[in-house]
């Protein structure tokens, strides 16, 4: 069976836009596969109004307490989207963070609020859910020093 070359420029284009649907802005973001990432920010205390600032997320840790999350870094193994603009990719800007007992009670205590804080873990763009591995948080004196 032979095609002339509108068919096969047709069926070129055909294939061409079911697999580039599949792909967007991040490939490797689908809900099946998630990405690994590092993120440091410092938590504040939830207000509506700053919920809009760029480069902020509101976030809910463990289904209990809702912040802000002031992002300064975002770093990911596989550079899929780097730096900050990964955050474009989180609409709305709200996500979930959820992890180890003795993570989340790390993030719950009253002295995070204002403290630098890296999360590293697993993060599912398609449900906005970041499975945190990892909470460290920057010294006390490097707070004093602020």
């Amino acid at each position: 069976m032979y095609f002339t070359w509108r068919q096969t420029l047709a069926m070129i284009v055909a294939v061409g836009a079911i697999f580039g649907a599949s792909g967007g802005v991040c490939p490797a973001a689908s809900p099946i596969s998630p990405l690994v990432v590092t993120m440091s920010g410092a938590l504040q205390p939830f207000h509506e109004q700053e919920s809009h600032s760029l480069n902020t997320l509101t976030v809910t840790i463990d289904n209990q307490q809702k912040w802000l999350l002031k992002v300064n870094r975002v770093d990911t193994t596989d550079g899929a989207a780097p730096g900050v603009m990964l955050l474009s990719e989180i609409f709305p800007p709200e996500l979930r963070i959820v992890g180890l007992t003795n993570n989340m009670a790390l993030l719950e205590q009253p002295t995070v609020k204002g403290t630098t804080i890296t999360l590293q873990g697993f993060l599912y763009l398609a449900d906005r859910n970041f499975y945190v591995k990892d909470v460290s948080m920057a010294a006390e004196t490097d707070r004093e020093n602020q």
